[in-house]
């Protein structure tokens, strides 16, 4: 089931790398949470500073005019946050029906710029009381799940139809529809995953397949528009925590993982899915 993907360091020395994503320009960004910081690394692995959150950013996503929207998890944040071009912060919620979130940690970005985000800090299976939301530019936010096991990495399919998130502790895919509408129906379980831990960050290619970081499993593991796990690509390194789909063609992976400090890249068959940002249509 192994790919034949060989994988190589795009940049290493870091402590904790999460969250990658690319801008417009083909930068890729991504957090080292220990240090509070996000990182921008040139195409060429040139990498600077962008912000720092001062708590602990987990998920990046880029919205379409430009701003870079962040799940952070840290004690004065613990939710979603705004930062402009010119480096201007906001926190846009972080608390719901006047209760404090746990901390944000994945989120992705749609169409009509809502944010879908897991909201996990502290939960496990002894205290599964993670919470999956959606948060509208107008500010209102909308509790989807609860009750959850360390929800983590969140994806839409191509035509929105569904949402699939990450139920670390408890080793499973699930699936949200989406209706015309836009109401969110109940979890079913799209896939199970394997031991030990579970899944992490996701991401979809162009066809359907989703790509997913497998903390603790030394893989991203690849499953098909059903579910059903075809493959993987071994990563150096066992606490694999998030990818991305970049370069020209999209068929650059870029993948961060923790115990070995690095961001590894691959090149691919498949383009990633095109996001709700502000990247140019290939």
């Amino acid at each position: 089931m192994q790919h034949p993907y060989p994988v190589e360091v795009f940049v290493s020395g870091l402590t904790s790398p999460e969250g990658p994503c690319f801008d417009a320009e083909g930068n890729l960004y991504f957090v080292n949470w220990l240090t509070s910081a996000i990182l921008r690394a040139t195409p060429d692995g040139e990498v600077s500073e962008f912000f720092n959150t001062g708590g602990i950013p987990a998920g990046l996503a880029f919205h379409p005019d430009g701003s870079l929207y962040v799940a952070d998890e840290g004690e004065h944040i613990h939710g979603l946050m705004r930062i402009t071009p010119d480096g201007e912060a906001t926190i846009l919620v972080n608390q719901f029906e006047g209760k404090p979130l746990n901390g944000a940690n994945d989120l992705v970005l749609d169409a009509n710029g809502v944010a879908y985000f897991s909201d996990p800090w502290a939960t496990s299976l002894e205290n599964p009381v993670g919470g999956f939301y959606r948060y509208f530019p107008d500010g209102r936010l909308e509790q989807l799940d609860t009750g959850l096991a360390f929800p983590n990495g969140v994806a839409l399919t191509a035509d929105g139809s569904a949402v699939i998130l990450a139920e670390t502790m408890r080793n499973r895919l699930l699936r949200y529809a989406i209706g015309s509408d836009g109401s969110v129906g109940e979890r079913t379980v799209w896939a199970s995953t394997y031991e030990p831990s579970g899944a992490d960050g996701m991401a979809f290619d162009a066809e359907g397949n989703l790509y997913v970081a497998h903390f603790n499993g030394s893989a991203v593991d690849i499953f098909d528009p059903s579910g059903t796990l075809t493959g993987k690509i071994d990563i150096p390194g066992h606490q694999v925590t998030n990818c991305a789909f970049g370069g020209d063609d999209g068929k650059t992976l870029m993948i961060t993982e923790v115990s070995t400090g690095s961001v590894y890249r691959t090149r691919v068959d498949i383009p990633g899915q095109e996001l709700c940002d502000n990247r140019p249509r290939r």
